[in-house]
């Protein structure tokens, strides 16, 4: 009995041995960065799992033996390991190859989660550091930079705001590192340059519609993402000085920029800080003949200041700060003259403008970052409290009665609180779940700066809960899937209408509190098992509060020279987007492709009326493709190509009629061409073509053409970038704008049919640079 017992024993012991046996470990790629939602398992066996956020990973009751353990995820090389298990616990530490096949890019904004390009069922495009280090040698405009990379964005408007600069038609959220920069309660197109491109690590724009960061993102978003500290050093750094001006006539052009970066690491304290000052010059046409100031980037003082700490508490817990201040005033030495719509442009003659100078003082971005990559079982937290303090000076006109200057001013402050669940149940089905709530405060409102109040303070408050599910389906199919729910109240107070324009005004307008709630959601498909064909298809939605300042300030009276908040149109806009595309890569060579469809029940138009800009609240359905590809002929040899062609329509009262050009951008066209002679010699030549719209024929009434109607002529541009690096610190650079001199009006300038915008794009320009990097 005694050795029966003992036998028992002796068997327990074993089985409880053999169970306990168990797999762990890490796995990072080459920059050591941990990858997280990696499947791992065993081959032939039926033993899985999937990395956390921290890349750490555990294969539970593994019996003895030798095995082969195999990592795959997209955009890594199949990794595949030998394992001999013999003691309780195994603990390994993997390094995975990034693949060379284009969807390992690392992308933020999408799902608010760190994803990789093929994990994305939706269009993306990303401007990496080294575009952006390259082409701010040619022109240092975000407005210019961004319309020559991203499929369906309207060309830059050569003036200090992106007026009539549209993504695919619509409206898009612009953010610094996620915090909203838009003004979407009156918008004042300055959101777009509200950074420095020094301090810019790269450029994420999200395509279509998207609720995932609230009210504003009809046609996309643009998220800067501000440089990150240099982890190798205790202390390094980079000078960078430079100097441009006019090819075509030299006098009072010339403008001069320094940028200045400190970066380091200390234990577990790392940090950045980067000052850049930069005084433009006149900008000319190719001519010769000095651009008109209206809106103008000539004569710009332009000063931006950065920085960004951060702590490590261990491998899993990190707390981040970050300050940004932006200033750009104009102080020009010339007015406006002459120009006519279609005849003859606005030039600038020497003298001096009444009023406040115009540009913005202040655009004051700061945020308090926590995250912890395991703060409880196979979840993720990030924790994020931002603040923006916005004022901008519009130029002075007697558009107003008496004459002034109008502004905006908003002030937002926001907490984000996001989650990221991880499960695996079943090698077939694994994924992770993004969710948490935002909460923004966002008061906005446009003054006159002699005290006017053009339109009242708007106070938005919005609480949001969302929730996102990303999962894989027979190891091919990724789903991907989202709710949000827009919670928002918008408090606007008394206020009486000022006279503008053919606007009477003195309408007192009784105020009130303005209920808002949204259910908007997602849903995206994306076959990810052949990189040759990568195919996508999604709908999403958006949530927008439309350019409200615009309807406030045009209030008509209802009885005894008033009106209530409670009558005016102040409906919310939902956008529905409809889109299939596709990623390939072959050996060098790669491209994508989508179509896309765009529809709404209330528009985001304007029309005039009596000289007045007027909200059409019409449906509206947009659509169009985009096509890119690339190729890399040589190591030394690379060219990309892409053409988009956007078009749409809007119904009013079941009359079908073309969306004007100030929405819809002229089919658009680029071609890069990078070449290195030599190891320390860089060249670059990028093609951009704006095409032909012409939808619309002269008012039978007027005799003329509609706001935003203009007849639009095609023109091409080509820009040149060089660069020789004397050794690894000390490099020079030489960029040239328009450098075949081309005689053109941009997009806006043809399409607004206003003769304060009949101004001719700047002629060729040069800008030298030196850099030292240390």
């Amino acid at each position: 009995m005694k050795q029966y017992l003992v036998l028992c024993a002796l068997t327990l012991l074993v089985t409880l041995q053999t169970t306990a046996q168990k797999i762990t470990g890490t796995i990072r790629d080459t920059a050591q960065t941990a990858v997280p939602m990696l499947r791992l398992y065993l081959a032939g066996t039926q033993k899985h799992t999937v990395s956390g956020p921290d890349g750490s990973f555990t294969i539970n009751n593994v019996k003895p033996g030798s095995y082969k353990l195999i990592a795959t995820g997209i955009g890594y090389n199949t990794l595949e390991q030998a394992v001999t298990i013999t003691d309780s616990i195994t603990t390994l530490s993997l390094t995975i190859q990034p693949s060379d096949i284009g969807l390992n890019e690392v992308v933020v904004t999408a799902g608010r989660n760190k994803e990789t390009l093929g994990t994305v069922p939706s269009s993306i495009t990303i401007i990496s550091g080294k575009q952006l280090r390259e082409q701010s040698a040619i022109t240092t405009d975000i407005n210019q930079l961004l319309s020559m990379n991203v499929p369906g964005l309207t060309l830059g408007t050569n003036t200090s705001t992106n007026k009539g600069q549209t993504l695919r038609g619509r409206g898009m959220l612009i953010m610094i590192d996620g915090i909203p920069q838009s003004t979407p309660l009156r918008n004042g197109d300055k959101d777009m340059r509200s950074i420095d491109v020094s301090v810019i690590e790269r450029v994420e724009v999200i395509k279509g519609s998207t609720a995932i960061y609230g009210n504003g993102a009809d046609g996309g978003i643009v998220n800067f993402i501000t440089i990150k500290a240099n982890p190798n050093k205790r202390f390094s750094g980079s000078t960078d000085i430079s100097a441009s001006g006019s090819l075509t006539s030299a006098a009072n052009s010339l403008g001069a920029r320094v940028a200045q970066q400190f970066s380091g690491r200390l234990n577990k304290f790392d940090y950045v800080v980067a000052g850049t000052y930069e005084q433009t010059g006149v900008n000319k046409d190719a001519k010769g003949q000095v651009i008109a100031p209206f809106q103008s980037l000539s004569q710009n003082e332009n000063v931006n200041l950065f920085a960004k700490l951060g702590y490590n508490f261990n491998d899993n817990n990190r707390l981040e700060v970050m300050y940004n201040y932006y200033r750009t005033m104009q102080n020009s030495t010339y007015v406006d003259s002459g120009g006519k719509f279609g005849q003859r442009p606005i030039i600038g003659i020497v003298g001096t403008n009444p009023g406040d100078k115009q540009g913005t003082p202040y655009n004051h971005n700061a945020y308090v970052n926590f995250t912890s990559k395991n703060i409880f079982r196979n979840t993720s937290l990030n924790v994020n409290l931002y603040y923006q303090d916005f004022y901008t000076v519009f130029e002075y006109s007697d558009f107003y009665a008496p004459p002034g200057n109008s502004a905006i001013t908003s002030k937002k402050m926001g907490a984000r609180v996001n989650f990221n669940t991880l499960f695996n149940f079943h090698p077939n089905l694994h994924g992770d779940v993004t969710w948490g709530i935002d909460v923004l405060n966002d008061k906005t409102a446009q003054p006159l700066t002699d005290g006017r109040s053009f339109v009242p303070e708007m106070n938005m408050k919005n609480l949001a809960p969302y929730a996102q599910l990303k999962t894989y389906l027979f190891k091919d199919f990724l789903v991907k899937a989202g709710l949000r729910y827009e919670n928002i109240r918008l408090d606007i107070p008394d206020y009486t209408t000022i006279k503008f324009g053919n606007y009477a005004g003195g309408v007192f307008v009784k105020g009130g509190n303005l209920p808002y709630e949204a259910l908007v959601f997602n849903t995206g498909l994306r076959y990810t098992r052949f990189p040759a064909f990568n195919p996508f298809v999604s709908y999403s939605q958006s949530f927008s509060l439309y350019d409200l300042g615009r309807t406030l300030r045009l209030a008509k009276a209802v009885s005894n020279g008033s009106t209530s908040i409670n009558i005016i149109e102040t409906k919310a806009i939902i956008t529905n987007n409809y889109e299939a595309g596709f990623n390939s890569n072959i050996g060098k060579f790669n491209a994508s492709g989508s179509y896309f469809i765009s529809t709404s029940d209330l528009g985001t138009s304007l029309k005039d009326v009596n000289g007045v800009a007027v909200p059409e609240r019409a449906p509206e359905r947009v659509q169009g493709f985009e096509l890119t590809a690339g190729y890399q002929f040589l190591p030394n040899l690379s060219a990309s190509a892409a053409y988009t062609h956007v078009e749409g329509k809007k119904d009013v009262n079941g009359v079908k009629t073309w969306l004007p050009t100030t929405r819809i951008t002229p089919d658009k066209m680029t071609v890069n061409v990078n070449y290195s002679p030599l190891k320390q010699w860089d060249l670059g030549v990028y093609y951009i073509y704006s095409g032909v719209r012409k939808r619309f024929d002269p008012n039978p009434t007027t005799k003329e053409y509609d706001l935003g109607n203009g007849p639009v002529g095609d023109f091409s541009l080509v820009n040149l970038y060089t660069a020789y690096r004397f050794n690894t610190a000390a490099s020079i650079r030489l960029g040239v704008d328009n450098l075949l001199n081309a005689d053109y009006y941009p997009v806006m300038s043809q399409a607004r049919v206003r003769t304060d915008s009949y101004i001719k794009g700047s002629g060729a320009r040069f800008n030298l640079g030196f850099r030292y990097a240390f």
